[in-house]
This record gives C-alpha cells, structure tokens and sequence, in this order.
C-alpha cells in the first residue's frame, strides 16, 4: 500500500508532521510582542521568505532542507530532531511546554532562581516551593485555596 498525496495536492495528515510542530511553536507568544508569532516574525528572524514559511506552516512544502530545519529549529530553541517523527507527540507537548516555562522566566526575571534550583532533591525543591507560596500569599497574589 502507497501513501499518496491528499485532496488538491495536499499531503496526508502523517506527513504533516513538521507542518503542524511548526504552527504549534508560532503559536506561543513571541516574547517580543507577546502575541503569537507570524509569519512575519519567523521570516525576518530566520532570513527565509514569508512564503516559505507560509508553504512549510501549511505543509504545501512537507520536505525542507536540513539547513531549513536547522535554521528554525536555532529561531525557536529547538532541537532538529523536534520537526521529524522520530519525536513523540508527548514529549513534543513537554518541549512546548517548557519553552513556554523558560519564557516566562525571562519575561519575571527569575531565570537565576531556576538554574539556582537545579540540581536540588526533590525534598529540597518542595521546601523552595512552599517559601514562594508563602511570599505570594505574602504579596496578596494567591487568593486562599
């Protein structure tokens, strides 16, 4: 059995893959203007033409080059490896989900607070945790559970 191409030349849904991991970056907020990404924004970040960012976003171009891939997967802090199947849905939701962490501890400032916490145990990070809970109770940004 062959896989061929969808309706009016698309590509099937499997071979969307990097399609839909790029929309699923652009969709976090850009922490220059704190919306979305657009198209503009990844085309000027990364020297590639908006219509080629339009093609790879819509899957009319499911197959980049690996520069292509490299020069995204650097834009958006991303390993190569993230735009391929060899990467799970799972952990490409946990990849998302971190970006989005590491984001917003740049925009708070506490980006030192997080390399200071690594490599703590467990016990130690719950102890981290309830003094920041105790001074954002302190603060009035926690209204009562």
């Amino acid at each position: 059995m062959s896989i061929r191409a969808g309706d009016a030349g698309t590509p099937p849904a499997d071979e969307k893959v990097f399609a839909r991991r790029l929309s699923a970056l652009m969709a976090k907020e850009n922490p220059e203007t704190g919306k979305p990404y657009t198209v503009a924004d990844v085309a000027r970040g990364t020297g590639f033409a908006e219509s080629t960012i339009t093609q790879l976003r819509t899957g009319a171009k499911p197959n980049p080059l690996l520069r292509t891939v490299e020069v995204l997967a650097e834009y958006f802090g991303v390993e190569v490896g993230f735009f391929t199947k060899q990467m799970d849905e799972e952990r490409v939701r946990k990849v998302i989900t971190a970006l989005e962490l590491l984001d917003k501890a740049e925009d708070a400032g506490v980006q030192a607070l997080f390399a200071r916490a690594s490599g703590l145990s467990s016990q130690s990070l719950e102890m981290v945790k309830a003094v920041i809970d105790t001074a954002r109770k302190a603060d009035g940004l926690d209204g009562p559970r």
